[in-house]
């Protein structure tokens, strides 16, 4: 017996459908609740779940109609969507109702569906094959910043050049119209972050930088380059604060220049760094592994990228606005995670949501309709995350966040998120099967005993 008594379209990828519950089976579950009711109702007159049946319905009618319509409509929402092959994107919206006995229960559930799209069964695709074997430019770039990491500062009796390292202080001057008196009955303001900080006062303040070190002032760089110890240079800086734009002078002086000394390359050196090294040759070989599993991976995200670039061209669709709202608001969620274990601090700093929003909004777009695709893919190719997998991820998260993977496992249940990673592996294992299908072809190799030849005679 068909169980949806109407269906129709209510905007972009929506629809409502009016469900109806038959009258027997509402009057089966309206017996249930109520004797429920009966069990945990406290009525006066009468001892603790021994109140005639007729004067707990009569009592909590309106409660019994409600708990009814909330144990059917999910049940007979499922019903109706395997009737009518409904593919939800989102839960359903269901319309509050309240059942009554001897009568038919009818409830409308609104929910957004799949677009519909027909997946070709081709599944080749155009796909860069990047190079993965490591240069030796490449080696040589990485056993620098290793010599840079171990790399000692020593004091020079020299003027400052780029790439030295300068300790000393900067003086703040005041600028024009600065009253100490009202600053010193006032909080001091080089300790005050709110936003109307008072840049006005004097101050002094320790420096220790890298002669050309980005995230210093450039002014700083090309003031300080040419001193020696116990020099000193003044500059002016422009600044800009609450739209105000003032000059500003300050005074550097260097107590001491410190050099780069960068260690020898030599087995000597090469043997300190980790117990399986002896030598230089197995330092260079061990930098180039790590620079081709670098290379590999980020081949495979480049493989990846145009796969499913191709893919959204392949197979154009209209999502429904919830949708990618939804995928802008994790994406936002998880950008703020990210701040929040760098240390921001979100009571100090406001972000600005709105804006952030609109910039994400693109990039939200391509991801859910890469993941709508994908789902497609692996219903019908029938893909699916294995156990394993699942115990693999686990494992993964749990130590990522300091805890067990059964404590991680009833957290998940809990609020939905065992299922959601279920849907991720599953279309990783998509992703997987689509590269595998267009693999490169490996290379042929000569046979062993004939090895190729280099020129003719």
């Amino acid at each position: 017996m068909t169980v949806v008594v109407s269906k129709r379209d209510v905007g972009v990828c929506r629809q409502e459908f009016e469900i109806e519950v038959p009258a027997s089976e509402v009057d089966a579950e309206y017996l249930r609740v109520a004797r429920d009711y009966r069990r945990r109702a406290r009525i006066d007159g009468f001892r603790k779940g021994k109140a005639p049946l007729d004067l707990v319905r009569q009592r909590f009618a309106g409660a019994i109609g409600e708990d009814v319509s909330e144990r059917l409509a999910p049940k007979y929402w499922r019903r109706a969507s395997e009737e009518d092959g409904v593919h939800a994107m989102l839960p359903p919206s269901v319309a509050p109702v309240q059942a009554a006995p001897g009568e038919p229960l009818r409830f409308t559930v609104t929910v957004d569906v799949e677009p519909e799209v027909e997946i070709g069964d081709s599944r080749s695709f155009e796909l860069p094959r990047p190079e993965t074997e490591p240069s030796e430019a490449e080696v040589d770039e990485l056993l620098e910043q290793v010599r840079l990491q171990r790399s000692t500062w020593v004091p020079v009796e020299r003027a400052a050049a780029r790439g030295d390292r300068v300790r000393g202080r900067i003086h703040r001057a005041a600028l024009p119209g600065y009253d100490p008196e009202a600053a010193a009955a006032g909080h001091d303001h080089d300790h005050d972050h709110s936003h109307d900080h008072d840049h006005r006062g004097p101050a002094t303040h320790d420096i220790d930088l890298e002669l050309g070190d980005e995230r210093a002032w450039p002014e700083l760089t090309d003031n300080l380059t040419g001193l020696s110890a116990g020099q000193k240079a003044d500059f002016e800086r422009k600044e800009t604060d609450d739209d105000v734009e003032r000059q500003r002078r300050y005074e550097i002086e260097v107590d001491e220049v410190l050099e780069r000394k960068l260690p020898d390359v030599d087995d000597d050196w090469a043997s300190s760094l980790a117990a399986p090294i002896e030598t230089v040759d197995d330092l260079r070989r061990q930098l180039g592994e790590q620079v081709q599993a670098q290379k590999v991976e980020q081949a495979g995200q480049q493989r990846t990228d145009a796969l499913l670039d191709q893919l959204r061209e392949r197979y154009p669709v209209t999502l429904p606005e919830a949708v990618v709202e939804r995928e802008a608001l994790q994406m936002a969620r998880s950008y703020a995670n990210n701040l929040a274990r760098q240390g921001f601090d979100f009571e100090r700093q406001q972000l600005p949501w709105e804006q952030l929003m609109e910039e994400i909004r693109p990039q939200a777009e391509k991801r859910a309709h890469s993941s709508f695709l994908l789902d497609r893919i692996a219903r019908d190719d029938g893909v699916e995350a294995t156990a394993e997998d699942l115990e693999r991820a686990l494992e993964i998260m749990a130590r990522a966040r300091n805890t067990n993977r059964g404590r991680l496992r009833r957290e998940l249940e809990r609020d939905g998120g065992l299922e959601l990673l279920r849907v991720e592996l599953r279309r990783d294992r998509t992703v997987q099967a689509l590269l595998a299908a267009n693999a490169p072809p490996e290379e042929p190799s000569a046979p062993a005993d004939e090895p190729a030849a280099e020129g003719e005679d």
